[in-house]
């Protein structure tokens, strides 16, 4: 089975390949042919209704502007990351290009800064309760999530067109067969209680229902939305500058010098706690199936519930046979005996993952077309549409959400969050290493908090500093870039440098300070 998975994923990715060559030669040739502009949209949003909302878009667009021919370019998100740094080291990627897995290396080298475009009114937004807004500010977090993905430059190399949020789905006619109602739990000890209900169930019917499907990935979603909440008021403790936040390489300075454990911090070991109740919820062997392993056990009934985005929202409402409702991920009650003493509620969700990002590529003959059609595609008209047909939720401000799916739309008030206590993303991943090799002491029913909080204190401190010099390496390369940054705007006219240079001076204050601190973790 692995190898006949493993041959579909070659044959995807080569497929993906021959596909964009043809792409590239033939529409060179259209172009010159007809006289044309031809704007290509290079993209990885094979979901229900993108691709529709994205030829709705390019026909609106032509009608305004004959002279231009927009083309997409849907690529398999597995070939993508690939695919995305072939195109744009060899010079032929889309004029318009996605950015999803671009780090900001690639943003900063391939595409172009718009940053001072994003500053006039959009002129689609015209006759809209938009209109005369700067761009900037008619997406809902004001380009926030885009700014955060080139802190070192400052710069905005990229508009998203939705916002992804995190839910829980659930089959209601099933929900109600087993518990007798359909209405979703309020909070986790709620959801928890779904366990035994379900195993009674089974035992009576002879099913093998689950309470929630569940895969690698999306069981990571989940832990990220429920563990938080046992370390929010201590992240606002330990944050080094009171602002409500704190890094890894923070924590991972606690855990070495000694006063952050497993074992003996009370809110590290709550989530460790919970952690191991909420996989009891899960599909078996979780950790190792695929996200459509499952989906398909949603859509055939054979779970209750599953945590998932915003993004399979209309595959379980055009595929499912059944009334599907959406929940947010409950957390523990402040009155839980169990899990209640940490938490201060919902996170807001004002900053929530960004969808659909696109870029206009440097190599682009066309930049300023392209720049155009952006505008038009974030304009409050075509983003209803996209909202509309996707059944996603929109970036732009003042585009109503899909009534059925209103739920979807990220909440812009609540708690601050806290962390989870696996050191994701951090460093080159080898503390998450051992986190995640060591979860077979936790699962099941023979699993124990104590045996895995034991060994993750034994065994992270050699992986943390480790991380930490990837990390201090990393920053140490943000501040080289930034030195190389500032030095240019010398040769700029004092004028047009003067605010660039402060916000990058801020910013080189900051990496440097950090750089300082934590490097004693290295050595």
């Amino acid at each position: 089975m692995n190898r006949f998975r493993n041959l579909i994923a070659v044959v995807v990715l080569l497929g993906a390949f021959a596909y964009s060559a043809w792409h590239v030669l033939t529409h060179r040739r259209t172009e010159n042919a007809s006289g044309k502009i031809t704007i290509r949209v290079g993209h990885w949003l094979l979901h229900a209704g993108m691709r529709e909302a994205f030829d709705e878009a390019a026909a609106e667009y032509s009608k305004l502007h004959p002279d231009v021919s927009i083309e997409q370019i849907p690529v398999p998100i597995r070939a993508w990351p690939s695919w995305m740094r072939t195109q744009l080291i060899g010079g032929t990627a889309p004029d318009i290009t996605g950015m999803l897995g671009a780090n900001e290396d690639i943003a900063v080298r391939y595409f172009i800064p718009l940053t001072d475009e994003l500053r006039p009114p959009n002129p689609y937004n015209a006759g809209t309760s938009l209109a005369g807004v700067p761009w900037v500010n008619t997406f809902v977090d004001g380009m926030t999530a885009m700014r955060n993905l080139t802190p070192t430059s400052g710069d905005i190399h990229s508009v998203n067109l939705q916002i992804n949020t995190l839910r829980l789905y659930y089959n209601k006619p099933l929900l109600k067969e087993i518990t007798g109602s359909d209405e979703p739990p309020a909070d986790y000890a709620t959801l928890r209680k779904l366990e035994g209900q379900v195993a009674r169930y089974n035992e009576k019917n002879g099913r093998r229902l689950v309470p929630i499907a569940s895969c690698g990935p999306y069981s990571q979603y989940l832990f990220e939305r429920l563990l938080p909440s046992q370390t929010q008021q201590l992240s606002i403790d330990l944050s080094p500058s009171r602002n409500f936040a704190i890094q890894p390489v923070e924590l991972a300075r606690l855990v070495l010098a000694g006063k952050l454990s497993y074992r003996n911090t009370p809110e590290l070991h709550s989530s460790i706690n919970l952690l191991h109740d909420v996989g009891a919820l899960m599909s078996p062997g979780y950790a190792s199936r695929q996200r459509d392993d499952a989906l398909f056990d949603f859509l055939q009934s054979k779970a209750v519930m599953i945590c998932a985005g915003s993004w399979d929202y209309a595959v379980f409402e055009r595929d499912g046979d059944f009334p599907v409702g959406i929940m947010p991920v409950v957390l523990p009650a402040k009155d839980d005996p169990e899990y209640g003493r940490f938490v201060l509620g919902l996170a807001s969700e004002a900053n929530g993952t960004p969808e659909a990002t696109l870029g206009v590529v440097r190599s682009s003959k066309h930049p300023e077309v392209a720049l155009d059609f952006l505008r038009f595609l974030t304009s409050r008209g075509i983003a209803q549409k996209f909202s509309d047909l996707s059944l996603r939720t929109s970036a732009i401000a003042d585009v109503v959400p899909p009534a059925q799916a209103a739920a979807l739309a990220p909440r812009l008030e609540g708690a601050i969050n806290g962390f989870t206590p696996d050191f994701n993303y951090f460093g080159g991943s080898n503390a998450n290493r051992i986190f995640k090799n060591n979860l077979y002491r936790l699962d099941g029913p023979n699993g124990s908090t104590e045996d895995f909080v034991t060994t993750l204190d034994a065994e992270l401190p050699k992986a943390l500093k480790q991380d930490a010099g990837i990390h201090l390496t990393r920053v140490h390369r943000d501040i080289q870039r930034l030195d190389a940054h500032l030095g240019l705007l010398l040769t700029q006219p004092e004028a047009e440098r003067e605010q660039t240079w402060t916000r990058l001076m801020e910013t080189r204050h900051a990496r440097q300070n950090e750089y300082l601190v934590y490097l004693p973790l290295a050595k």
